[in-house]
Order: C-alpha cells, then structure tokens, then sequence
C-alpha cells in the first residue's frame, strides 16, 4: 500500500498540473508532485539531463540502471530498462548490469569506466586521479558532471519510491515517451 496517494489536482499549482500532463502517467511524478513548488524545477532539470545533455542517451541509460541496481530499485529498473533498450542497451548488457557482473560483457571502455563510476558517485568519494584520468580520456567535464547528476538524481528519485512505498505500474513509461533523432525525450 503506498504511502503516497496522489494528490489532489485541486491542491496542486497550474505549472505543476501542466508539468504532469506532458509528462508519463507514472506513480512515481504523481508521488513527486507532492514538492508542488520543486516538482516543475525538478522536471526540468531531468529533462534537460535527458534532452539537452552532453552525454549519451545510452550511457544516461547504464548509468542510471547501474544506479538502480546498486540501491534496490526495482522501480527505476522497470522503467529505465526498456528506455536502455530503446537507446542500444544490448540484453547481455542489462543481464550484466543486473547482476552485477560487469565482467559478463565486454563493454567498451567508456561505458566500463562509466559504470565502474557509478558507486564511488553514489558514496560522494573522490576517485583515484588514475580514474579520473581515465574518465577524462573519454568524457568531457560536461559529460562527468551530467553523470553526477543523473546518479544523484536517480538515488533520489528511488530513495522516494522507496520510502513513499511508490506502486510499480504493470507497464513501463518509456512506451509513452516522445522520440526524436537521439531517442526518447523527457516531457512536452
């Protein structure tokens, strides 16, 4: 049982009502509408980590699955796994990802790297300047900052679904996402 009901439509702003209507009916934007005066702003910034960013829609992707697994989202995964396969995630990939055995799957070395990342992002550590170095070998600052912002907002939006009890869909959201020449778009 959620403790989340959705919110009454007449409680939220006119934005925040808008920002709903452009965007998935998941429980999940429902759940964060209750930030009514964030919830626009917070959207924004997702979508513009998904439309307007640097970094790949397919590495945005393995990141934030890495990202779900590594804090027990079965939420996130559901909904990003078929968006990862809408951007080239392969299956041996996710089957990886999922278990988490990297090693299952020759990745290529930015997307190695880039997962390998992602835990030492999720615990606010410094990676070792050979990492870093490595990183930067394939990313642009641009990019590595994008990373970081999509890891800590996908923990956050996790850790909601999670403490809030958030009811998984029997269908993913990516099936209603708008697509263009990169791939699926976030919002209007």
């Amino acid at each position: 049982m959620t403790r989340s009901p959705n919110p009454a439509e007449g409680a939220l702003s006119p934005q925040t009502r808008e920002m709903l209507a452009a965007l998935p009916q998941n429980n999940v934007f429902r759940a964060l509408a209750h930030a009514d005066a964030a919830f626009p702003p917070l959207m924004e910034l997702t979508a513009s980590l998904w439309n307007d960013a640097v970094l790949g829609q397919r590495q945005r992707e393995l990141a934030i699955l890495r990202t779900a697994r590594l804090v027990d989202s079965a939420y996130e995964w559901m909904h990003h796994i078929e968006v990862a396969r809408m951007v080239g995630v392969t299956e041996e990939e996710l089957n990886a990802i999922d278990v988490g055995r990297l090693d299952l799957v020759p990745f290529a070395d930015a997307d190695r790297l880039l997962l390998e990342a992602v835990p030492h992002i999720l615990n606010h550590c410094r990676s070792e300047d050979h990492v870093f170095d490595a990183l930067r070998e394939h990313f642009s600052l641009r990019e590595l900052v994008e990373l970081h912002l999509v890891v800590g907002l996908y923990a956050t939006i996790a850790g909601v679904v999670t403490d809030f009890d958030v009811e998984l869909e029997p269908r993913s959201g990516a099936f209603e996402l708008q697509h263009d020449e990169r791939g699926p778009r976030l919002g209007g």
